[in-house]
């Protein structure tokens, strides 16, 4: 309360109204920033997914190999794609904290990764070589985030390489890219980036990950494809814009949705 030259007693004061705009804009941003909280929210059904087995029963997870990197060494990281506006990536921090804020206060565990709307996104792989010198980005994998539209292909496909039932629907998300710095190469980032972005399409619900793979006829990344747990779909070719194999082999994996335990995912 505060008195004004006139003499008259004010509820209200100068640093009363203060607060109360900044309490209003406040307001103001987290509704709308709801309208983004939507985008990152995975269906609870399906979150069994990312501490359980595959949903298909029958299919081999690939086993873990001997690596020079492990999980322990890596920190991965959720970003949108290049060109995405600096207003929205503002949007995208602020629902995440907001996702953050409200799993603490209401107790409930954090999701494991959230992907907003958009159809795709990035996961980079951040790596310090020793406790003196700090994170740098070693790769990113360019991935989609929402499944496609069911086809006979798909269909045909998982039926003749998994022999499931051609009539039941399956959700596939789709690996766009993978780029690792050449310093890096050959120390087993692609295995992990495969492993983590086999989860997170498990984790939003995904059954399999396919991807076009072009070793320019040499045949030793369709091999390692393989190593990893990834079949040559000749059935996809042309849905998958590579006709003839003009762009590479079309490939697919099961999604698998354990997280190792030494592996650190980090979203916006």
């Amino acid at each position: 309360m505060e008195v004004d030259m006139n003499g008259n007693l004010s509820l209200v004061g100068p640093d009363d109204i203060a607060i109360m705009k900044v309490a209003f804009v406040f307001l103001i941003i987290a509704v709308i920033s709801t309208l983004v909280v939507n985008a990152f929210v995975v269906d609870q059904h399906r979150q069994y997914r990312a501490a359980g087995k595959p949903r298909f029963e029958g299919i081999p997870c690939r086993e873990s190999v001997e690596t020079k990197l492990q999980h322990s060494d890596i920190v991965w990281k959720v970003r949108p794609t290049p060109g995405t506006s600096y207003l929205r990536k503002i949007w995208l921090r602020l629902a995440s904290n907001l996702i953050r804020l409200d799993c603490k206060v209401m107790g409930k565990p954090l999701p494991l990764v959230l992907c907003p709307k958009g159809g795709q996104a990035v996961l980079e792989a951040h790596y310090r070589p020793d406790s003196s010198s700090a994170y740098r980005r070693i790769a990113r994998f360019g991935f989609t985030t929402e499944s496609g539209p069911s086809i006979p292909p798909m269909q045909q496909a998982v039926h003749e390489i998994y022999g499931i039932d051609p009539q039941r629907i399956v959700r596939v998300g789709a690996i766009i890219y993978m780029f690792v710095e050449e310093s890096y190469r050959k120390k087993n980032v692609g295995v992990l980036a495969l492993d983590v972005l086999s989860l997170i399409h498990a984790y939003q619900g995904f059954d399999f990950t396919v991807l076009v793979a072009d070793d320019n006829g040499s045949g030793r990344l369709i091999d390692w494809y393989v190593e990893n747990g990834y079949a040559i779909a000749p059935q996809l070719q042309e849905c998958f814009g590579s006709p003839n194999e003009v762009h590479g082999k079309t490939m697919i994996a099961p999604t698998v949705g354990v997280l190792p335990d030494d592996c650190s995912i980090k979203w916006w």
